[in-house]
């Protein structure tokens, strides 16, 4: 009996996934709980397994495509006869069974008129013989805006003056996360009303506590300066409020939450993740050195679960070592605030009428002018360093 295997429901607010790679072809005999096909969402990407055991008869859609939520995935022959309603996974209420049947030219007008955009852009983008369905919206929920269709015009005709290209010339697929990558922080930058404070820190005292732990923790307990980061963040976000908020610009409303789960952008073969550190208020050193690496490990090896990937308050990214001198790195929206931690190096500083070797630090925050403004981002990265230039002070902070 033929089983129609539709993409399931796989995250809160997912209504639509990318097609990375098909890991069955027409003709494969799979087991149940095989898997068929990953698929990447807004928040991760996954493997989508076999509900039933059988033989592939159909894969639906190549590399890149995007499928809805409720959308034929692919087809087997399944080995027993189960009716299809007992094997069905669970669904958000759509079926493409009628789209799949469609004539070649009745899909691509279906597809179009899926694009959010008024019939003025419409009309536009027919003017000007653009596909709406290849212009990425900046609106709410992927609208398409009168802006969006003259810069995707604009980036087209600078490519066609650009072609003529001497030498050779390698090209990659732009798919998959890293296209996800683009269109997320795209849309923060497009969105978010962004500008950048930094400052320099003294964390001489905090190069010094961090090697006392280093000396008494064991090798799996090892904190970089992250924890210690986290920790006075957490101080300053307790503080200003604000900055551990979110705008819900169409109910005029700024929600300040009150739980404190942090980010961590962490760089893979593949692209920037963020996984999320949950209840930092909560945990002490040793616990979130321990969070920090069992995340990490997931997000190089490729094996974060959605869960680990959403509710994020507030971000922070380092490269370490790597860190450079400052940066002005992208909201994680919807969040309103992105701290960049920079490389400690010894530098030398005005001490009284002496100059003196200290160990430094640069921090550059970017944040979202709707909500926070420049006097509130100096006093709250002022207040953090003040815990980092006395990391004692840290445990004084009630949990």
């Amino acid at each position: 009996m033929a089983f129609e295997f539709k993409l399931p429901d796989i995250g809160e607010g997912v209504v639509e996934g990318e097609i990375v790679q098909w890991l069955v072809k027409v003709g494969d005999k799979v087991e149940e709980d095989h898997p068929l096909v990953e698929v990447m969402t807004d928040k991760a990407t996954v493997e989508i397994p076999s509900p039933v055991a059988g033989v592939v008869l159909e894969c639906i859609g190549d590399a890149g495509d995007i499928v809805d939520v409720g959308a034929t995935l692919i087809v087997i022959e399944a080995d027993d006869q189960k009716p299809a309603a007992e094997a069905k996974p669970s669904l958000k209420e759509k079926d493409s069974k009628e789209s799949r049947k469609m004539p070649a030219k009745e899909q691509v007008t279906a597809k179009k008129s899926a694009v959010l955009a008024t019939p003025a852009v419409r009309k536009m983008s027919r003017d000007m013989s653009i596909d709406l369905a290849e212009v990425p919206g900046s609106g709410p929920k992927g609208r398409i805006t009168v802006e969006d269709v003259q810069s995707y015009a604009e980036r087209q005709s600078a490519s066609k003056v650009a072609s003529p290209l001497s030498g050779d010339v390698e090209t990659i697929p732009y798919l998959g996360l890293r296209r996800k990558i683009g269109a997320h922080l795209s849309n923060a930058k497009q969105t978010a009303a962004h500008y950048t404070y930094v400052e320099e820190a003294d964390v001489t005292a905090l190069v010094e506590l961090r090697q006392k732990f280093l000396r008494l923790e064991d090798s799996e307990d090892r904190p970089t300066y992250l924890p210690f980061i986290m920790k006075a963040v957490v101080a300053g976000l307790r503080k200003f409020p604000l900055l551990n908020s979110e705008l819900k610009e169409e109910r005029k409303e700024i929600w300040l939450k009150k739980e404190y789960h942090i980010g961590l952008a962490v760089a893979t073969e593949e692209g920037l993740v963020v996984p999320v550190v949950r209840d930092v208020d909560k945990k002490n050193v040793r616990e979130l050195t321990r969070e920090i690496a069992r995340l990490g490990q997931l997000a190089r090896e490729g094996n974060l679960k959605v869960d680990d990937l959403q509710g994020g308050t507030f971000t922070i990214t380092s490269l370490g070592a790597l860190g450079g001198l400052m940066a002005t790195p992208i909201i994680n929206y919807p969040e309103v605030a992105i701290l960049g931690v920079h490389k400690v190096a010894q530098r030398p500083v005005v001490q009284g009428d002496k100059i003196v070797v200290r160990d430094m630090m640069n921090l550059s925050i970017s944040l979202d002018h709707r909500v926070v403004d420049g006097a509130v981002a100096a006093e709250f990265m002022q207040y953090i360093i003040s815990f980092l230039q006395v990391p004692g002070m840290l445990l004084l902070e009630a949990e």
